[in-house]
C-alpha cells in the first residue's frame, strides 16, 4: 500500500471539517493566531494531528522538524502539499535547534521517547527563549506535577515533572496538557512487530494491568486541545491541563474493541510482573534499551494494576470545558481512521 497517498487522501477528507469540529472558520486569518509555530514529533501521533488541524484550518506559518530525510516519504510530504515548512530537526544535535526556531513565536513541544531525552529538553528551552519564542505548548503526563503522587514513582512521569517545572520557572508563558494513557498506545509499539507477519494470526498485548480498568484518552482529543490553546492562547497561558478519557476501560476491553474495528483475532494477556518483565527485556535488540524502557513500562503497568483510575476522581473534565463536548470513547477513536498515521493505521490494512 502507498502510505503516503493514503495518508494524502485521509487529510483531504478531513481538511473540510476539521475547522467546524474546532469551532474554526477556514482560511480566516483574521481569527487565528500570528507568527509562526513550530511542531516538535511532527511524526508521532499528536504532532501529526495538530499540525493537520492547524494546517487545514488555515494557518499559514506552520513549521515542522524531522530528523532525516527518509522520514519525508512517510509524512511530511503530504504536510507540505498542506504548506508546511519542513526543516531539519534533531534532539540529539543541539546544532539544528537554532535554524528550526529561526523566526518562530509558538512552539509545540512533543518530548522524544530517546535515552536521556529530560537532558535534552533543558537545552532546547533555552534555544528557545534565545530565540524569542513567545508562548510554549508542551505535551505532559497524568499528575506529573501533582506533589507526592503516585504516579511519580515512574521514572517516565518523574522526568516530565522536572521538564514540567523547568518551563514553568522559565521567561516563556506556557501551557502544560497532562494526558493519561494514549489510546494509541498499544498501536505505536507495535507497528514495527507485525510488519511481514500473516495478518491472519493473532495480535497478543501483553500487560499486567491485573483485570483493573486503565483511562485511556484519545489522542484526538490532546490534538484538539493543543490546537484550541494554540490559536487561542490568551486564555490558557501559564496554565495546566488534565486530559482524561470519559471512563475507564479493562485491558481485555481495549483488545476486543481493536478486534471489532480491524476484523483481526486480537487478545489481550496479563503476565505476573516478573513475567513482563523478562518478555520485555528479550524484545530488545540492544541492551542498552532495556534498562530505561522496561522501567517506565513496567513502572506504568504496577501503576495500572493499583486500580486508581477506576476512581471516578481521576476524571478530569478538560476536555469538555475546552472542547466543549465529552472525550471521545474508544470506539470513537477506532472509527476515526481518516485521523490515523500509519503507525496506527497498520492495523486496518
Amino acid at each position: 500500500m502507498d502510505i503516503v497517498k493514503d495518508v494524502q487522501e485521509a487529510t483531504l477528507k478531513v481538511g473540510d471539517f476539521l475547522c467546524d469540529s474546532l469551532g474554526l472558520k477556514q482560511h480566516n486569518h483574521n481569527e487565528l493566531v500570528t507568527g509562526r509555530i513550530f511542531i516538535t514529533g511532527a511524526k508521532g501521533v499528536l504532532g501529526f494531528r495538530v499540525a493537520q488541524r492547524l494546517l487545514s484550518c488555515g494557518h499559514p506559518l506552520t513549521r515542522i522538524g524531522y530528523r532525516h530525510a527518509d522520514d519525508l516519504g512517510d509524512f511530511a510530504n503530504q504536510l507540505s502539499t498542506k504548506g508546511a515548512e519542513v526543516v531539519h530537526f534533531d534532539w540529539k544535535d543541539e546544532a539544528t535547534y537554532s535554524s528550526a526556531l529561526d523566526g518562530v513565536k509558538i512552539v509545540f513541544c512533543v518530548t522524544p521517547y530517546i535515552e536521556n531525552w529530560a537532558k535534552t529538553f533543558p537545552v532546547f528551552l533555552r534555544a528557545c527563549e534565545k530565540a524569542g519564542v513567545e508562548y510554549f505548548v508542551k505535551v505532559s503526563f497524568y499528575h506529573a506535577r501533582k506533589e507526592n503522587d503516585v504516579y511519580q514513582k515512574v521514572n517516565f512521569v518523574k522526568l516530565h515533572a522536572a521538564c514540567d517545572s523547568l518551563l514553568s520557572r522559565s521567561s516563556i508563558p506556557y501551557t502544560i496538557l497532562s494526558a493519561s494513557h494514549l489510546m494509541s498506545n498499544s498501536l505505536v509499539m507495535h507497528h514495527a512487530e507485525d510488519k511481514g507477519k500473516d495478518k491472519a494470526k493473532p495480535i497478543v498485548l501483553f500487560g499486567a494491568s491485573e483485570g483493573k480498568n486503565i483511562n485511556y484518552v484519545s489522542p484526538n482529543d490532546v490534538a484538539e486541545v493543543a490546537t484550541r490553546v494554540i490559536m487561542y492562547n490568551k486564555p490558557h497561558m501559564r496554565k495546566e491541563y488534565t486530559l482524561t478519557g470519559l471512563q475507564p476501560i479493562s485491558d481485555d476491553d481495549y483488545a476486543y474493541a481493536l478486534a471489532k474495528h480491524s476484523k483481526r483475532p486480537v487478545f489481550y494477556e496479563d503476565l505476573p510482573i516478573n513475567m513482563l518483565v523478562e518478555k520485555e527485556e528479550g524484545g530488545f535488540t540492544s541492551i542498552d534499551d532495556v534498562d530505561w524502557k522496561v522501567r517506565d513500562f513496567v513502572g506504568l503497568e504496577q501503576i495500572k494494576a493499583t486500580g486508581l483510575e477506576e476512581d471516578i476522581a481521576f476524571v478530569s473534565h478538560d476536555i469538555e470545558k475546552i472542547c466543549k463536548r465529552k472525550p471521545e470513547t474508544i470506539d470513537d477513536y477506532l472509527q476515526a481512521t481518516e485521523y490515523m498515521t500509519p503507525l496506527e493505521k497498520w492495523i486496518f490494512e
